[in-house]
């Protein structure tokens, strides 16, 4: 030490190194998140150029995952992979063909008639409700009637056409992109593993499998009520005397792939149907759906579905509310799987990084 005692002899003074960070330019802040913004938007417009693909491929790939339990279970069987997507797919061609064959050519005898019948059906109807008939009739009256335009017509049968051909289109594509996904999901699963580090490819590759598991049953669980739905809506206006039962039917068993809500809306539709054959056949029907809705709830559901994991109706409703109001119909079909999926990833993420922190 010397005299002072301050600095030890022979020793370094210390110098203390001391950073002063400049502070941020305001405009280069600006032109990042100018930057951000512009990059963010362009993805959006995007997505929202290739949203007819990107549902086309979402309702392929959900195909092909809810045909993967029939796939698996042949395989178990002794079948290849491919052979067996090919008549599990062939199957459900032909089980989905047969309905939409039988309703197109129900609507091509029976939707002419229906047309020229409409008023004659809306005014039975109104006869059937008494009072509350009269005040519908008196407000729906129109003391006018417009003339045919022939421009009109022309527009609506080319726009018509045009639709037609975009669905069958669509239809096509999805189906054979249905049954490449079906047949490549195994791969398409090891490719998605190969992007996730070694340490976590094991336990990633159970959520894979347990995910695929659970949706497909799900989903084939769905389809599988709603088709039962229908031939049960056909059978019963068949049985009553309610007019075009085949396309009740059709539409019953479509509007059922939407849950919690499409077979209510099914239902109701079928009930003002029946209104046109008289109203105690319009409160029998009403009864009857009630009454299975009841069953599907309590009784068919739980047993199609006791293999799959069982999402609360808290959590079933919200779901399918915020799907329909942000993506439409396709999100309505998608939010009970999307639910599902978080259900099973919070389960597996979260629920064990939360035990241990």
């Amino acid at each position: 030490m010397d005299v002072k005692g301050a600095v030890p002899i022979g020793g370094q003074p210390v110098e203390q190194m001391v950073n002063v960070r400049r502070p941020r330019s305001v405009i280069a802040f600006a032109c990042w998140f100018a930057l951000g913004v512009g990059v963010a938007y362009l993805g959006f417009l995007i997505v929202e150029k290739l949203r007819t693909i990107l549902y086309l491929l979402a309702f392929s790939l959900l195909i092909g995952v809810t045909l993967d339990p029939l796939i698996g279970f042949l395989q178990r069987r002794g079948m290849r992979r491919s052979v067996a997507a090919l008549l599990t797919w062939l199957g459900v061609v032909v089980l989905l063909t047969t309905p939409i064959v039988l309703a197109v050519n129900a609507a091509s005898t029976q939707l002419p008639a229906l047309i020229k019948s409409a008023p004659e059906l809306i005014r039975n109807a109104e006869s059937h409700l008494g009072v509350l008939g009269d005040r519908l009739a008196a407000a729906t009256d129109s003391p006018t009637r417009g003339s045919i335009n022939p421009t009109e017509v022309l527009d609506y049968v080319l726009t018509g056409g045009a639709l037609l051909f975009t669905a069958v289109t669509d239809i096509v594509v999805v189906a054979f992109l249905s049954l490449y996904f079906a047949i490549e999901l195994p791969h398409l699963r090891e490719l998605a593993l190969k992007a996730v580090p070694a340490s976590r490819q094991v336990r990633t590759a159970r959520i894979l499998d347990e995910l695929t598991l659970l949706v497909g049953r799900f989903m084939l669980s769905t389809v599988l009520i709603a088709m039962l739905f229908g031939l049960g809506t056909t059978l019963w206006s068949l049985a009553w005397g309610i007019p075009y039962a085949v396309l009740l039917g059709a539409l019953v068993t479509v509007l059922s792939l939407v849950p919690v809500i499409g077979s209510t809306v099914g239902g109701t539709v079928v009930t003002l149907v029946s209104l046109t054959v008289s109203l105690p056949t319009a409160i029998i029907t009403l009864i009857f759906y009630i009454s299975y809705r009841m069953a599907e709830d309590y009784l068919i559901q739980p047993r199609m579905m006791k293999f799959s994991v069982e999402l609360p109706g808290v959590v079933t409703v919200p779901s399918v509310i915020l799907g329909g109001a942000v993506l439409g119909v396709p999100g309505a079909l998608f939010g009970v799987p999307v639910a599902l999926i978080l259900r099973v990833l919070v389960r597996e993420l979260v629920f064990p990084a939360t035990d241990q922190a």
